[in-house]
């Protein structure tokens, strides 16, 4: 990992980075893919590699992409009603197939000197738009990443934190909106928001370093349905808004608050769009590489791959001190690991706990200060600094209705993918997951989601901090709008989504 080895349960330590497996574990790996994804498969269901580099060594992960067969559908993110950015989901044209090695860093750029495939020299501009392609197939190379970035020493000055404004940095925002969903906008925002937290000049961080570091970010981000860059820059923007208040504010310090800006932007980097049962019961790599919880396992590596990349480039936490720099590493880590579900009943009963001595204490007057949580609590603020990055991971339905509507399609439709892809390889169904082309099976999905694991997490995080409680309702305000009776008119509804053709496939039915 680079600064900080993950530990397996039994405390050894999990090298996430470099080394690699000898080849014959890779031979190995290999052919439990092969098994698992069978043969004679048609031209339509030609399965997707995505490559991913790590320091000198190179493994691939194989998955089938049920979007060639027209299977699943990209809901309408931004209103262009049948057009997506994902290449073959309503086209039904195969993906391409991903290379590794030398026949991927052909699709890049060589040049040091940043020069196109024509032997031109590339505009800012080109640079963004062969980031955007590359992001959909597969993780970007950090090093080529760098030396693009390298030969424009002129970053500062095509960005900057006074472009936007901090007061439309608001719980209104629509990220979706075209002029928002866009990269100069939202690498502008996020050094605003920087900016007015202080931390661009207590860290002397320069608007070069951090672009250096926004843009790496976002070139490791997979183009899935929901955990992709903008929800990634949402779960940021989030946390920005929750530390900002000042009764959350004031419980943190300043290493605090950068370390959940970092975490909040890391935290699903390179997601597959699947969740950690499917990784563990299709043997996918990944799970033969970590320790449980593999996906967040896997973002914290290459979090730390990022912040600690030996060309120096991304210069974000050069200006702490060890021991400060040791504390915002953990602080990453536990931020990091803490959006992992499995955890989310334990933060969610911690909590409980402090809210329910928050109510006693407000109904006896005592100060904010004194009866929630305590800056000069190492404890505190490690529990504290968990609860905002994974509360704003869960955030999409506090944010206004169209927005909610529109991650939660996302979520939906990954789900909906896992289920179908599960069926396919016939391996243990996620009963959960079923019947998501269906309005019902969505709406029944949505309503459990929202009543038993958003709503208590938001509720308690709403009581303790006043500031947060107009989120709360928002959160309740989804729940109520879910009508039985007329779930045509219900704006949640994904539409488009295909019955699973695998197995069997109503409400009634059994699977």
């Amino acid at each position: 990992m680079g600064c900080i080895p993950s530990k397996d349960s039994s405390g050894g330590a999990v090298t996430p980075g470099g080394g690699g497996a000898d080849d014959s574990a890779k031979k190995k790996a290999a052919n439990k893919r092969a098994n698992l994804e069978g043969e004679g498969d048609d031209n339509e269901s030609q399965k997707r590699q995505v490559a991913f580099t790590r320091r000198s060594s190179n493994y691939t992960r194989s998955v089938k992409q049920l979007v060639n067969e027209g299977l699943v559908l990209q809901p309408e993110f931004n209103g262009a009603s049948g057009t997506s950015d994902r290449k073959g989901v309503l086209t039904k044209e195969p993906l391409p197939t991903t290379m590794s090695g030398s026949g991927r860093d052909s699709m890049r750029v060589q040049s040091h000197d940043t020069k196109s495939s024509r032997g031109e020299k590339m505009s800012m501009e080109e640079l963004m738009q062969v980031s955007d392609e590359e992001r959909s197939n597969r993780r970007a190379d950090m090093k080529c990443t760098f030396r693009h970035l390298s030969s424009y020493p002129d970053l500062n000055k095509m960005f900057s934190e006074t472009e936007v404004k901090v007061e439309d940095l608001t719980w209104d925002l629509d990220c979706f909106r075209q002029d928002r969903n866009e990269q100069k906008w939202q690498i502008n925002a996020t050094l605003a928001m920087f900016h007015s937290l202080g931390l661009l000049k207590r860290y002397d961080i320069s608007t070069e370093s951090l672009v250096y570091f926004l843009l790496t970010v976002k070139l490791n981000y997979n183009d899935m349905a929901f955990h992709n860059w903008l929800h990634a820059w949402s779960v940021m923007h989030a946390s920005w808004l929750m530390i900002s208040a000042p009764d959350v504010g004031e419980c943190l310090t300043e290493g605090d608050k950068l370390a959940i800006m970092l975490a909040a932007v890391c935290h699903d980097l390179d997601h597959p769009g699947v969740n950690n049962d499917f990784l563990a019961k299709s043997k996918d790599p990944l799970s033969e590489r970590y320790a449980t919880p593999i996906l967040e396992r896997h973002h914290l590596a290459m979090t730390m791959d990022i912040l600690c990349d030996s060309d120096q480039r991304v210069k974000v936490v050069h200006g702490l001190d060890s021991e400060k720099h040791k504390e915002l590493m953990v602080m990453i880590e536990e931020a990091i690991m803490a959006t992992d579900m499995g955890v989310h009943k334990s933060i969610c009963e911690e909590l409980q706990v402090r809210a329910e001595r928050v109510a006693q204490a407000a109904a006896a007057g005592t100060p904010l200060k004194e009866r929630s949580f305590s800056r000069d609590s190492f404890e505190d603020r490690v529990f504290l600094v968990r609860s905002i990055v994974h509360t704003a991971d869960l955030s999409g339905q506090a944010m206004p209705k169209e927005v909610a509507y529109k991650f939660g399609a996302g979520v939906l439709t990954e789900f909906h993918h896992q289920y179908c892809k599960e069926a396919q390889l016939s391996l243990p169904l996620s009963g959960w997951m079923k019947d998501l082309d269906l309005a019902l099976g969505q709406a029944k999905s949505q309503l459990g989601f929202i009543t038993f694991v958003v709503l208590p997490l938001w509720a308690s995080m709403g009581t303790i901090f006043t500031s947060l409680k107009p989120q709360v309702d928002r959160v309740q305000s989804r729940m109520e709008e879910i009508d039985f009776d007329n779930l045509d008119k219900w704006g949640g509804f994904v539409r488009g989504l295909q019955p699973n053709p695998y197995k069997g496939g109503s409400l009634d039915g059994i699977i």
